[in-house]
C-alpha cells in the first residue's frame, strides 16, 4: 500500500534532504513550504494556510502516514534586547506552526489504510532545546517547548497507534545557518559547541535519523528526542583540546 509522507520546510535544508531520502525509499512525498508554489505553498504559522494545505492533501490522497515538521526560522540576540516581533515570529513558526500541522495531520492519519505500520509524526527540534546558549534564548525556549509537545502528544496518541518523536540537531550546514554565520553579512550566529566529531552536521545526517523514526525498526519508539549533534552536548570540549 502506498505510504504518504508530508514534509514542511521541504524547499531546503533538512526538509529537502528528508524529502529526497523518502522518495528514494518508495514513499509518496508531499512537500510544503512558504517558498513553494501551487499545492506545495504553505505558511505553517497561518491557520488558514495550514488548513488549506491539508485539505488539498486530504482531497488528493484521502489519508497520510507520516508528517515531518521541518519548517523553521531563526532569530538570535540577547533576551533583554530582542524585539517582541522577532520573539513572536519564532514561536509562530517553530512551535505553533509545528503544532498546527500535526493537529491537521492527525485526522488524515486516522484514515490511513496502513495503520498496522503505525502513522508517525517527527518534529525537528534542536540541541539548543536541551542545552541552551546565550544569544539564542528565545529559539532555545521554543524548541524546548516543541520537545515537550512531542512527549505529551506521544502519550495522548499512543492508544491510537500514532507515534510521535523528535530529532534535536546541533549546528547543521543549511542555507539559513550559512547566511546567519557569514561575517561579510554581519552574521552573528555561533555553533552550539565543539563537536568531538570535528564537523557540523550535514542535512543528510539528520534526515537519516528521521527515516529511522519512520521505519519498522522504530515501531516501539515514541515520545523520544534523539540528539543529532555529533556529541556536542555530551561533554564540554575546551577550544584548546
Amino acid at each position: 500500500m502506498n505510504r504518504i509522507a508530508v514534509i514542511t520546510g521541504a524547499a531546503s535544508g533538512i526538509g529537502e534532504s528528508t524529502a529526497k531520502r523518502l522518495r528514494n525509499a518508495g514513499w509518496t512525498v508531499v512537500g510544503l513550504d512558504l517558498r513553494l508554489d501551487g499545492d506545495g505553498h504553505c505558511d505553517v504559522g497561518d491557520v488558514a494556510s495550514v488548513n488549506a494545505a491539508f485539505e488539498r492533501i486530504g482531497s488528493r490522497f484521502g489519508y497520510m502516514d507520516a508528517l515531518v515538521c521541518s519548517a523553521g526560522t531563526l532569530k538570535i540576540g540577547a533576551l533583554a534586547e530582542m524585539a517582541p516581533e522577532d520573539f513572536d515570529l519564532l514561536y509562530r513558526i517553530n512551535t505553533r506552526g509545528a503544532w498546527l500541522c500535526a493537529r491537521q495531520a492527525i485526522g488524515l492519519m486516522r484514515k490511513s489504510p496502513n495503520r498496522s505500520l503505525f502513522p508517525r509524526i517527527v518534529f525537528v527540534g534542536s540541541i539548543s532545546g536541551i542545552r541552551p546558549k546565550i544569544g539564542n534564548g528565545a529559539y532555545a525556549a521554543q524548541k524546548a517547548a516543541l520537545h515537550t509537545l512531542t512527549g505529551v502528544m506521544a502519550a495522548e496518541l499512543g492508544p491510537e497507534g500514532i507515534l510521535v518523536n523528535a530529532v534535536a540537531p546541533g549546528t547543521v550546514d543549511t542555507p539559513m545557518i550559512r547566511a546567519m554565520s557569514d561575517p561579510a553579512k554581519s552574521g552573528r550566529y555561533r555553533p552550539s559547541g565543539t563537536s568531538p566529531l570535528g564537523r557540523v552536521a550535514h542535512p543528510d545526517d539528520v534526515s537519516a535519523v528521521i527515516e529511522f523514526y519512520l521505519n519498522a525498526q522504530a515501531n516501539y519508539v515514541t515520545g523520544t528526542v534523539i540528539p543529532v549533534d555529533g556529541g556536542t552536548r555530551a561533554a564540554y570540549v575546551p577550544h584548546s583540546a
